[in-house]
């Protein structure tokens, strides 16, 4: 991704960068989130402890983006397919009471959703480009 266009997406604002990934997800088929060796998937619990997965719409934005203390476990960007993550990943984070927080920016800001929330909105964009 062009060092500009990814400054000029971390400018948008917490939903606009929410609009973003659901297009931007929705097109492409995949979903982007940060792993620690072969399948460890990083989340964290956020300041009011809630368990939260991140996830972004790119791999650059993914690795230009993780936190600091990701970046030390040694944290790398790792694509999961629209269907995998609608039909496996959606379902294992309801189960594990786990929200997605989705682009987070480098001032650790994003929107926390829900993951059936996030679901609806994939699969609205997606039919809507696909049929």
């Amino acid at each position: 991704m062009h060092p500009k266009k990814r400054e000029n997406l971390l400018q948008l604002t917490d939903d606009q960068r929410v609009d973003f990934f659901i297009r931007y997800c929705a097109d492409f088929e995949e979903v982007w989130g940060l792993v620690v060796g072969e399948d460890n998937w990083v989340t964290f619990i956020d300041y009011e402890n809630n368990k939260i997965f991140p996830i972004w719409p790119h791999h650059d934005l993914a690795e230009y983006c993780c936190f600091e203390e990701h970046k030390k476990m040694k944290a790398k960007p790792q694509p999961i397919k629209l269907k995998n993550f609608l039909e496996k990943c959606v379902p294992d984070m309801l189960e594990q009471n786990t929200d997605f927080g989705v682009f987070f920016n480098l001032n650790r800001e994003a929107k926390i959703l829900n993951p059936n929330i996030l679901k609806e909105k994939l699969e609205e964009e997606y039919h809507s480009l696909w049929g």
